[in-house]
């Protein structure tokens, strides 16, 4: 496992680094002051990122943010002064996914980042379930508009409609949901109005 540990204070992260190169499976890999989170990130490639809140380029969360906001899907792990609410709150919305106060002993850092990828995997799969129920919800509504509409133009029956839908795709070779969309757009103007 690749570490990213982003910490201003180099006697902390020097202390944390050697106790988790202690352990042969983890790489820690230092981030310099002369490059971004996000560009050591895309370089290093790293399986969790350890932030703390002091660093001077990461005033109100905004390397994390533009971190979450990349095509650069990593888990960041959070590591603060003081425990402030308002603060885990903004972070977690930044997508920090472990929040951490740092008096936490060094010994349980590693214990926190297998938890914050857990975490992370977690919450990604949910969220591509959540895109896909999405989608799937979407799709149903399209096709249920576009049988309506054609039974209200054709003057036929609701099997009739979605027989007509389904022909459609098979020699179109596209979705029927793709087939309910273009009829809606060519019909009424939008596939969602």
């Amino acid at each position: 496992m690749k570490v990213l540990l982003a910490d201003e204070n180099s006697q902390r992260a020097g202390a944390l680094a050697r106790l988790l190169e202690a352990d042969v499976t983890l790489k820690v890999i230092l981030l310099g002051t002369d490059i971004s989170l996000i560009d050591a990130v895309r370089y290093h490639a790293p399986d969790i990122v350890l932030v703390d809140i002091s660093r001077a380029d990461r005033d109100s969360l905004d390397s994390v943010r533009a971190l979450a906001a990349s095509d650069i899907e990593k888990p960041v792990a959070l590591f603060v002064d003081e425990d402030d609410e308002s603060l885990m709150e903004d972070a977690f919305a930044a997508g920090i996914c472990s929040y951490n106060v740092l008096d936490t002993p060094v010994r349980d850092v590693k214990p926190l980042l297998r938890s914050a990828i857990a975490l992370y995997r977690r919450f990604r799969k949910t969220n591509a379930e959540l895109v896909a129920a999405r989608k799937t919800l979407s799709d149903r509504e399209a096709i249920d508009r576009a049988k309506l509409l054609f039974m209200k133009q054709e003057r036929c029956r609701e099997e009739e409609a979605y027989r007509w839908l389904r022909k459609q795709a098979m020699e179109q070779s596209k979705k029927i949901a793709d087939i309910a969309k273009d009829y809606l757009m060519h019909n009424n103007g939008s596939p969602t109005a």
